[in-house]
């Protein structure tokens, strides 16, 4: 167990587009931090996300998100976090081990303080140091899930092991 999850300790830093029916294409930068508690099964984790403004031809602050990964048994793992906009996700799935790292695979089980949302999912992806990831979702306003962000992150350091 906490093999697999060493595989996303550090921090991890790229690019990413972001998308959806209701909104207009964006690129941002992203940072994502990952530290293994030492005690438990757990990782904790702080995404910073930066979006381009042409309007000052610069990123800018844009979307902040804090929570943690929980490892409970059989390979299963729960994600719980609390974002900049109030809303509160928890999320379940499973996490597999490939020859080159992990991927862990996650749909929502419940949003507070966000009456437009319906579901979502997560992907990650560690391929050495290389993290990949996808996040669908489906709102009020949009009846299936549609692909909502994507980015491809490189780590910077390790942390926490």
């Amino acid at each position: 167990m906490s093999n697999l999850l060493k595989l996303l300790t550090g921090e991890w830093r790229g690019k990413g587009l972001g998308q959806y029916p209701t909104i207009a294409s964006f690129e941002y930068l992203e940072t994502l931090r990952f530290t293994l508690e030492q005690t438990r099964p757990l990782l904790y984790y702080v995404q910073e996300t930066r979006r381009f403004n042409s309007e000052v031809g610069d990123y800018v602050p844009s979307h902040w998100e804090t929570g943690y990964l929980r490892w409970l048994e059989d390979d299963q793992v729960e994600w719980a976090n609390a974002q900049i906009g109030g809303r509160v996700e928890v999320m379940a799935g499973t996490v597999e081990e490939t020859a080159a790292g992990l991927v862990l695979r996650l749909r929502s089980t419940h949003f507070a303080n966000d009456p437009r949302m319906a579901e979502a999912t997560r992907t990650f992806t560690v391929d050495g140091d290389t993290l990949h990831y996808s996040m669908h979702m489906q709102t009020t306003k949009v009846p299936h899930l549609e692909m909502h962000v994507e980015a491809t992150l490189q780590r910077q350091q390790a942390t926490g092991t």
